[in-house]
């Protein structure tokens, strides 16, 4: 439990080292950070980071990989390839660009691997590994690797292979290990993926485009990752015989739900896996989703919910630029402000959508209020019970001028987020951890910075809520709270005359209405 509050204030003081990041060395290597940065945020994403060879710390390192992600308990290891395509037969070419753009690549990610499970404390920012890599590492036993390669240089040859389309890999499950470069092989198939390594841990291969695609539709950590799950145990599970490429297979799990509301690889609309056993995913998937108007209807809806995003960005520009301020009698700590942050960036895109709602509305009626709050908690039944949020508005007001003013108007905020944090994890026992956010209402014109804090359920003794209780009056908060449920539609309801392909069979209608009576 942290128990103290953890403050990120919008100052700009330099009080620490900033944390400096590199920017990938080639061009492709800058685009796929931007894309990191965009679905996994900065705190959690560093292009080419470097080992040490030295048991010292000190030399000339050796890049581990591409991209590391770490945002526990998720380590994503991506390694990017851009071979150039050879004119010969397309066999040919095709053995040599995957050999080496996919199976080097793919070597990388286990060297990678091995080093981070091996020496977690030798892992640099930068080539002189004067730098240590400023996150820890998630433990052994709960951490969840995700390898990733991305191999670009065959686009254009895709496109001309196929005569047409995005010119992305085919997903052929039935294509095993060596088999991919072998044309003798029985599944040998050009500009084709499927398990390249079925002995050991699963590793996904996306060519330029489909990753955009995917990173741009699934973009926040958990989003992401889930998808990666999914994908992972669909293809390895013989129910998907092939799919035409990687955004026919997206928008395929993008539009079905399974029996926890949650996206995943379900049967087609009214039968069953035991039914059909395996499914081939034609093309044309992925146009009739993008153009569907529910589509069109999420993406306008979903535009809220990049404030979500910049909030957390506020926080994480302050802690890597080292310009975190904390007050009296708190003590700064990059691990614990990590935490608080990192609860935010697990929320998937339909609750960032939801929470930033919640924040604005709330904005919006602190204008009038000295102070205001509202908590975002999720029914007690639910997945996402554990984590609770709640953001409050304080005013600074002219009488605080000769009572200390600005710093003692943070310090007073600061006491109020801790005393409604405690409340609510004593008034909501399901709850393993809440995250308060605090700051004035906009346009006060009497200052700007914005407070965080996380606090972990505990076992709290009846001292602790006499104090609780005590402290509440005191602040005269936690008494009259109204609660009001809250519903809302990934896809929102729009005029439409075709046929619904987002009902999804009887079974899964029957889930999505439970989850939306427990208020998911």
């Amino acid at each position: 439990m942290v128990d103290k509050p953890v403050n990120v204030g919008d100052y700009f003081e330099q009080l620490r080292p900033a944390i400096v990041r590199s920017e990938g060395a080639t061009e492709s290597e800058r685009y796929l950070a931007k894309l990191a940065d965009r679905t996994f945020l900065n705190l959690w994403s560093y292009p080419n980071p470097y080992r040490s060879q030295k048991l010292g710390g000190a030399g000339d390192g050796k890049e581990i990989c591409d991209l590391l992600v770490v945002c526990d308990p998720h380590i994503l290891i991506f390694s990017e390839k851009d071979i150039t395509w050879t004119d010969k037969p397309v066999e040919v070419a095709w053995s040599r660009w995957c050999r080496r753009a996919v199976f080097d690549a793919a070597a990388q990610l286990k060297g990678a691997e091995r080093w981070l499970n091996e020496f977690p404390d030798r892992v640099f920012l930068d080539k002189l590994c004067e730098v240590p890599f400023p996150l820890a590492l998630p433990a052994p036993e709960r951490r969840r690797i995700h390898r990733i390669v991305v191999a670009r240089g065959a686009k254009e040859a895709g496109r001309k292979f196929f005569d047409g389309g995005l010119g992305t890999f085919v997903v052929l499950p039935s294509l095993k290990g060596q088999d991919h470069h072998t044309p003798g092989a029985e599944n040998f198939m050009p500009f084709a993926i499927g398990d390249i390594d079925p002995a050991g841990d699963f590793v996904h291969v996306f060519d330029d485009v489909s990753l955009d695609i995917v990173m741009r539709e699934l973009d926040t950590i958990s989003d992401f990752t889930e998808y990666l799950d999914k994908r992972a145990a669909f293809i390895r599970s013989g129910r998907l015989a092939s799919a035409h490429g990687e955004e026919d297979l997206l928008a395929y799990y993008a539009i079905r739900i399974n029996d926890q509301g949650d996206h995943d690889f379900t049967a087609p609309e009214g039968r069953t896996w035991e039914e059909i056993e395996s499914l081939s995913i034609e093309h044309g998937n992925w146009a009739r989703y993008v153009n569907d108007p529910r589509y069109k209807a999420k993406k306008l809806a979903d535009e809220v919910s990049y404030a979500w995003d910049r909030l957390i960005e506020t926080f994480t520009n302050h802690l890597m630029g080292g310009t975190s301020i904390v007050l009296e009698g708190h003590s700064y700590s990059l691990t614990n402000s990590e935490i608080a942050v990192r609860h935010m960036a697990f929320q998937n895109r339909f609750l960032r959508r939801n929470h930033s709602q919640a924040i604005l509305g709330a904005l919006e009626i602190g204008r009038s209020k000295d102070v205001f709050f509202r908590a975002m908690l999720s029914p007690e039944n639910s997945r996402q019970s554990e984590t609770g949020f709640f953001f409050m508005t304080l005013k600074y007001l002219s009488w605080m001028d000769d009572r200390g003013g600005y710093e003692k108007y943070r310090q007073m905020r600061t006491f109020y987020i801790q005393t409604y944090a405690q409340a609510l994890l004593m008034k909501h026992r399901h709850l393993r951890q809440v995250i308060g956010i605090a700051m004035e209402p906009p346009g006060q014109g009497r200052g700007s910075s914005e407070d965080i804090i996380f606090a972990a359920q505990t076992n709290w003794t009846e001292q602790d809520r006499d104090q609780n209780r005590s402290d509440c009056a005191a602040l005269n908060i936690m008494g009259q709270l109204q609660e009001r449920p809250f519903h809302g539609e990934e896809f929102p309801e729009v005029a439409f005359s075709r046929p619904a392909r987002f009902r999804g069979n009887r079974k899964q209608r029957r889930a999505m209405a439970a989850e939306k009576r427990r208020g998911k």
